[in-house]
């Protein structure tokens, strides 16, 4: 349940009914049928093979868009292995100045809801570089932009859940 938004599932369609009935009852309800999204995430139910998909390509683009990193480069993984990334901030005035104007937070923020929703190859990545959010330096804003050229190669990935 999300505001004024809900989600009922179960294991039975006459069950389910019921119970929208029950809920009917005591609330005045509007049934939208099968769902298709929730918050951003579009979810799709394959009956044939018993799963369902969620996919955030809509938000991928968007923050793409935001940050302007939906023309970069793609790359294949989100972080190299060989990076090390320590707690200095920036160190010399011209890297406080740009940094002051770097939106490191709001980077990590919009990565963080990928990461936590369908997105969680990235989970790692996105919970290291938030470890950075009081001081990022510039090799954090780089990492960072580097999760974000990965979700060009990623954006359509799917989470599946399934019967097995």
């Amino acid at each position: 349940m999300h505001v004024d938004d809900c989600v009922l599932t179960g294991s039975s369609s006459s069950l389910i009914t019921n119970y929208k009935q029950h809920l009917h009852n005591h609330y005045p309800l509007t049934d939208l049928g099968p769902i298709h999204w929730l918050l951003g995430i579009k979810i799709v139910q394959n009956h044939t093979n018993c799963t369902i998909s969620l996919l955030q390509t809509s938000y991928a683009d968007s923050i793409l868009d935001w940050f302007s990193m939906s023309h970069a480069n793609p790359a294949k993984c989100p972080l190299p292995t060989d990076l090390k990334l320590g707690k200095d901030g920036p160190v010399t005035p011209q890297d406080m100045e740009h940094m002051h104007h770097t939106p490191y937070r709001e980077a990590i923020g919009s990565l963080m809801y990928l990461a936590v929703a369908t997105h969680l190859d990235i989970a790692f990545v996105v919970l290291t570089l938030s470890q950075f959010l009081d001081n990022p330096g510039v090799l954090h804003w780089e990492a960072a932009k580097k999760v974000f050229r990965y979700i060009l190669v990623t954006k359509t990935t799917e989470l599946v859940y399934g019967s097995d």
